[in-house]
């Protein structure tokens, strides 16, 4: 039998923006009912708060330590050539990149599939480097090699940007399908008045229909795709990545309007902290600090997006049941980052590990016949994704891999390592996880941060800080595991070399 596998990937989605994890405002039936099928992860934890870094995690099974992307904007490392003259030179196999998962199953007789959003290479570069997610790469009127490889995918259908952004025609596939089939949108996007505003420009209601929208572009694509190939003998691996909820908070007005006046959650408050926070935890949140009204309108707005993506990965799974594909496929739903979304007032995300910004949703369904526990509080990191989907397929994975299988016996001891730098090098800081509590040192200022996340789930009180709390010995053995852990990662696996 082929065992399938999909990967339902949206980016900056909160843990708690899902009916099944606790939010009941949220409307997410479709998500639910996978997490009623499968196995919820109650403690995912993202290897880094940015898209990027943790992409290439879940993509790789290595920490950022390992696959050298340290924020966004560097790409996943891989060349197009090889030297044989240094292999000579050095006496050993000189590898051509670091493999994805799309790799690896491509090696292993799958079809491998793309659509959405990647994010393993810049969208900011420039042309003149050919990465296929350059939108000015797609300024040209044909951007890239539809033939060739993409990090392991051979079918590609992109999308650049959030919010009104992919619309444009430099947005990826979607953006050209946009501009070819509904030329009367772009008029529709250039009304300057705004439709439900907050004070900030990011924060508004789109005037795009929600079934134009590029959440169910994709749903219709993938669609198509499956209904292509399903006579295939070759199993298939297919990534689906949403650019939503991550900000602009834009949702189509058709959508958001449901949503509008939902009650809002108890949102963390600064007022309410104790012991104080790190010298970088302090700067973060006077930085990202909104207005009340912003918070809720952008929180209210992300729980459209999350709807309009549930209603298209519906869209997806009524497809593969209606042609018995469902038992047959391994379906993942996760996301690469969370969003302050209102806590402590704050939107967006920043190079730290609040819990809010790293404990991401994660669910599980295996193929008919495998028994998971229906959910596990076992700590686990995205770079656990590969080594623990291979072990599903029977697929030994390579021996490098810094994730484990989350359902082998090794995951009792799991600690989730989560690494963050900044662009320019600063403000660095190192967390780890385990089943109660979150440790972080900050490089720069030796300072340290721990919360107990049974007590304390919205990171009020740093135990570290508290002078009616002694926690020494908690913080020696985690800054121990924490040091060892990332100087074990820190390995220069794939040889990179210069010619000089």
């Amino acid at each position: 039998m082929k065992k399938n596998v999909i990967i339902f990937h949206t980016d900056q989605q909160r843990y708690d923006s899902l009916c099944c994890n606790g939010n009941k405002y949220a409307k997410t039936p479709n998500i639910d009912a996978l997490a009623e099928d499968g196995c919820r992860f109650t403690r995912h934890i993202a290897a880094n708060p940015t898209c990027m870094p943790s992409r290439a995690s879940l993509l790789t099974g290595l920490y950022p330590s390992g696959h050298g992307i340290t924020s966004n904007g560097i790409p996943l490392w891989r060349r197009d050539s090889q030297n044989p003259v240094i292999g000579d030179m050095l006496g050993i196999k000189i590898e051509d990149k670091i493999p994805t998962l799309a790799d690896m199953l491509l090696e292993n007789g799958y079809s491998t599939s793309l659509f959405g959003k990647l994010h393993l290479s810049p969208h900011g570069s420039d042309k003149v480097y050919g990465y296929a997610e350059s939108n000015d790469l797609w300024n040209q009127e044909n951007p890239i090699d539809e033939s060739k490889n993409f990090y392991g995918f051979q079918t590609k259908k992109m999308i650049m940007g959030h919010g009104e952004a992919p619309c444009a025609y430099n947005g990826g596939h979607y953006g050209r399908w946009l501009a070819e089939k509904y030329p009367d949108i772009k008029e529709l996007l250039n009304n300057k008045e705004k439709i439900q505003p907050g004070s900030i420009d990011d924060i508004y209601l789109s005037r795009i229909p929600s079934k134009y929208h590029n959440s169910m572009w994709l749903a219709d694509e993938v669609v198509n795709y499956l209904e292509e190939t399903k006579n295939s003998d070759k199993p298939e691996f297919m990534f689906v990545g949403f650019p939503d909820p991550h900000h602009p908070f834009t949702p189509p007005e058709d959508i958001a309007n449901e949503f509008l006046d939902i009650p809002l959650p108890e949102f963390a408050s600064a007022n309410d902290i104790v012991g104080e926070k790190s010298s970088t935890s302090q700067k973060v949140m006077q930085m990202y600090t909104y207005s009340k009204e912003d918070c809720n309108k952008a929180y209210r707005y992300t729980m459209a997006s999350v709807y309009l993506i549930d209603k298209a990965i519906g869209q997806i799974v009524k497809y593969l049941k209606d042609n018995n594909l469902y038992d047959d496929t391994i379906i993942i739903f996760t996301s690469d980052h969370g969003d302050f979304l209102g806590d402590f007032d704050m939107l967006r995300k920043a190079d730290v590990a609040f819990k809010n910004l790293v404990n991401v949703p994660f669910i599980i369904k295996a193929t008919k016949g495998t028994k998971l526990p229906d959910s596990t509080d076992i700590p686990m990191s995205n770079a656990d994704v590969v080594p623990t989907v291979l072990k599903m397929l029977d697929i030994k994975p390579a021996e490098y891999i810094h994730g484990i299988d989350i359902f082998s016996e090794k995951a009792k001891e799991n600690m989730p390592m989560v690494t963050c730098g900044s662009l320019i090098g600063i403000e660095r800081n190192i967390s780890m996880f385990d089943d109660t509590y979150r440790y972080s040192y900050y490089i720069d200022t030796k300072e340290e941060e721990l919360y107990n996340h049974k007590d304390d789930p919205n990171e009020l009180h740093n135990l570290v800080n508290d002078k009616n709390t002694d926690v020494t010995s908690i913080c020696k053995r985690f800054k121990e595991k924490l040091f060892q852990k990332h100087i074990e990662c820190e390995t220069e696996l794939f040889n990179h070399y210069a010619l000089w």
